[in-house]
């Protein structure tokens, strides 16, 4: 139905599954409670689970997705990155055990799957945490187009092995063999005995793809003649007639009742429009930033729209600013500060988890989480494998769960590792999901520049992050801040980018209130009031503006500097509004300058307060070169002096 439904252009491209419905045994094995977790080829899991046809050609079409009611069905969206859900049914089974569920998760995925680190990445952290997980491989012979032997030298089940855990190979043109391969796994996995991996030797008889237009071009010749006997509904009717089990005319009804179904579900979805253009924005955000809505409603201007109104309690406002208390307070250093803002949330928190590399025995490269070990115990402090995939992954998946991450990422530079996984599904979810699925994760990435670290330990990567909707990014750039910024991040039901400048870890002390308070997420500060020159930064680099700007007081101009604290979503409020008083305009962050904060920044108040400009705006940044290690870091380092040329840039000055 739904191939045709593609060729007659009522829905979008499908992804069939003919030649693969025996999983359908591996959907039954499980429990009510159990999980499945979907690429996109897997319909007889998900209609054994229960989810409606409606549901599937629904996504399809590209309309809500309301039929597909994941918490019902226990059966996760479509994944469109090849494993990157696999890691998901990991921490998700993880934090199902942590609460006490007796919760199992089976991910399911191509044979192409099996080359994606995900995929690895996964598998260890399941067998190092023996996870309640069933890894489910319907290894058609053909990552689209590219045949098995291209994809790996071994047999798929043996990399269990690897891991610690067994692997079974089953004819999964069976449904009858996929279901006791599964029941046994499943059951090995509620008993507490970890995971398993199974592979399904199966076929599939048409393209990837229905824009495929003829899968035999790379299929050898006659291959798919030799599979066609195999086909599962072939041999599962011979099963049940050669045992009498078949009745006489209950195929036809079958079909018929299915017929029915599938026309039921094709009236409903053709009688539902698609959604109007604030559908995304809406499902993007737990609250909208007033930003994106600015630019919407421009959007809509320009093709002559009226602007949309949103309600208030859709649209982010920042919390209002309440000074830290006042006493009792102590000398502490950045890194202490962090930790203190951490054992905070730990304690309130039950649930709460952390994970990463070296946090748990060691409390840290830092000691962020030193202590933690021994207080909170290795269930929830975690001291993961050495992945950053699987770090972020498995977070997904406990946030999926309901409980709160702080993931840590080493170095600010190790985060590439695990990009698809951040942007793909720690900032995707809550749209993917339309039903306000909140993903509380805080992934932690010390780094930046000034302590002459080696390659990726200096990267500076936060305006990648800021380009992706549905993720929030915090920089602090003292002990107070730190602390602070941190708590409010533990609170958020969104995900949070948290960049840490290690070169202040320690050689910055401050008198840190002890007792808990926030500074609200997305309200910068004026660290330093002044009437001729905005100077916007943020991290480390605020210190270096400070001297800048004294530097400047002593030449006759005024510098008001601004703590951004949040880069994402910032504060434009208090930016413009500095901006228009003074005319002018620097910017300043370590980060390399082409695309940069800085150029966001400079672009939003180019818009809209170019009358308002006396002079040029100013972009201090790093090169766009890659950051020299060790000591020669020296020769490329943004300074107060460096700072100080932006300001008398402003005003069409040089130095003498």
């Amino acid at each position: 139905k739904a191939v045709a439904l593609r060729r007659q252009g009522r829905i979008g491209e499908y992804y069939g599954s003919e030649g693969q419905e025996a999983v359908v045994g591996a959907g039954l094995a499980l429990g009510p409670d159990d999980w499945v977790f979907s690429a996109y080829r897997e319909e007889g899991a998900w209609f054994a689970k229960g989810l409606p046809f409606a549901a599937v050609l629904g996504v399809y079409k590209g309309l809500p997705a309301t039929a597909w009611d994941s918490e019902k069905h226990k059966v996760t969206r479509l994944n469109a990155t090849i494993a990157t859900h696999l890691p998901h049914a990991v921490g998700r089974a993880y934090a199902a055990r942590l609460k006490g569920k007796d919760t199992v998760t089976m991910g399911i995925f191509g044979d192409g799957a099996t080359s994606e680190s995900d995929f690895h990445a996964a598998l260890n952290f399941a067998g190092v945490w023996k996870t309640p997980t069933v890894f489910l491989c319907q290894n058609n012979l053909y990552a689209q187009s590219v045949p098995i032997e291209f994809q790996t030298a071994g047999v798929i089940a043996d990399k269990a092995l690897g891991y610690g855990f067994p692997g079974v190979r089953v004819d999964g043109m069976d449904a009858l063999a996929v279901y006791a391969a599964t029941t046994e796994a499943v059951e090995r996995a509620r008993a507490g005995a970890g995971p398993t991996l199974i592979e399904l030797l199966t076929y599939r008889f048409h393209g990837h793809a229905t824009y495929e237009a003829n899968p035999l071009d790379y299929r050898p010749e006659g291959e798919h003649l030799e599979w066609l006997p195999k086909d599962p509904l072939i041999r599962l009717r011979a099963f049940l007639d050669g045992r009498g089990l078949l009745e006489e005319s209950y195929e036809e009804r079958l079909i018929e009742e299915v017929g029915r179904e599938c026309d039921e579900a094709v009236r409903l979805l053709e009688s539902e429009g698609l959604p109007g253009s604030d559908f995304s924005i809406r499902n993007t955000y737990q609250a909208i930033p007033k930003d994106v809505v600015a630019h919407y409603n421009t959007v809509r201007a320009d093709r002559g729209e009226a602007p949309h109104e949103f309600a208030p309690d859709e649209l982010f406002e920042p919390a209002a600013e309440v000074a830290p208390p006042a006493r009792p307070r102590e000398t502490m250093s950045h890194v202490e500060a962090i930790r203190r803002a951490l054992l905070h949330k730990m304690e309130e928190d039950p649930t709460m988890v952390c994970v990463g590399e070296d946090i748990g025995l060691d409390g840290g490269p830092f000691k962020a989480t030193d202590g933690f070990y021994r207080l909170f115990g290795r269930d929830r402090v975690l001291d993961s494998p050495l992945s950053e995939t699987g770090i972020i992954g498995t977070a997904v998946g406990m946030a999926m769960e309901g409980i709160r991450v702080m993931a840590e990422i080493q170095f600010a530079g190790f985060v590439y590792a695990s990009f698809d996984q951040v942007v793909g599904h720690v900032a995707r979810m809550r749209w993917r999901y339309q039903d306000g699925l909140a993903m509380p994760i805080v992934i932690r990435m010390p780094g930046g520049t000034g302590f002459h670290g080696h390659e990726f330990h200096m990267d500076k990567p936060e305006a990648l992050f800021m380009h992706m909707p549905g993720i929030q990014v915090v920089a602090p750039s003292d002990p107070v801040e730190a602390k602070g910024l941190l708590a409010a991040a533990l609170e958020s039901p969104d995900p949070i980018m948290f960049f840490e400048p290690i070169s202040l870890y320690r050689t910055q002390k401050a008198d840190v209130p002890t007792e808990h308070y926030t500074i609200p997420i997305g309200r910068a500060r004026i660290v330093r009031e002044g009437r001729d020159v905005t100077l916007v930064t943020y991290g480390e680099r605020v210190h270096d503006a400070l001297e800048a700007a004294k530097s400047a007081e002593e030449e006759g101009i005024s510098v008001e500097v601004i703590d951004l604290r949040t880069l994402k979503p910032w504060d434009e409020g208090m930016v413009f509004a500095s901006v228009e008083k003074t005319g002018r305009l620097v910017t300043v962050h370590d980060a390399h300058r082409a695309a940069g904060v800085g150029a966001e920044i400079a672009a939003r108040v180019s818009e809209e307060l170019i009358y308002s400009l006396e002079g040029p705006i100013v972009r201090v940044a790093g090169f766009d070169a890659h950051r020299p290690i060790g000591g020669a870091e020296d020769l490329v380092q943004i300074d107060a002096g460096i700072i100080l040329g932006g300001i008398r840039r402003s005003y069409g000055l040089r130095r003498s």
